[in-house]
């Protein structure tokens, strides 16, 4: 099973707020490139917590996600959930570990030399777990088995997480698009 991410690096003239602008846009990109469809013709509905996808094509599955200056949108024959998340390093980590992590490994992240990287580990890993899930941030990220289905961390560049999420494993394979508005 083969599973596509599209990503761009947004334009420094963008504003912080057309990211989901542009991750339409790559998703529609990526549908053309990879089915040849069109999606504005296409229909789309959202699952229970909000998750959308295409009302006509259940084969074909999709997520998008964004942070710093990536956009990525995760194309895939099964569920998929995807986070990115550029390195804060003024993020209180101990507070949002509290509310995302059991406090055995809230404890451990905290202790390890590079407490940055574990972190956001755990944060992407979390985020693409409910968003694979379609349940997003209605579920208690706490009480994630982390056990349950497949995942891979992916290197973007230094500074920066990002997880895949899904059932079954799948080949990744990464492509690149210059998106204008």
């Amino acid at each position: 099973m083969k599973g596509t991410i599209f990503y761009t690096v947004m334009p420094p003239e963008y504003e912080k707020k057309m990211e989901h602008m542009v991750g339409e846009k790559l998703l529609a990109e990526a549908l053309e490139d990879l089915y040849g469809i069109c999606l504005e013709h296409e229909g789309r509905s959202k699952g229970e917590h909000g998750k959308p996808f295409l009302s006509s094509r259940p084969e074909i599955h999709y997520n998008i996600s964004h942070s710093g200056k990536y956009v990525v949108c995760v194309v895939a024959p099964q569920e998929v959930g995807a986070d990115i998340q550029i390195h804060n390093e003024n993020i209180n980590m101990k507070r949002i570990l509290e509310r995302t992590v059991p406090a055995d490994l809230a404890r451990q992240i905290l202790d390890v030399p590079d407490s940055c990287q574990a972190f956001y580990t755990q944060w992407v890993l979390r985020e693409a777990y409910v968003k694979w899930t379609g349940e997003g941030l209605s579920r208690d990220l706490r009480r994630i088995d982390l056990d349950e289905g497949w995942y891979e961390l992916l290197f973007v560049e230094p500074s920066y997480s990002m997880a895949v999420y899904a059932a079954s494993p799948m080949e990744l394979e990464w492509r690149k698009k210059n998106i204008s508005l």
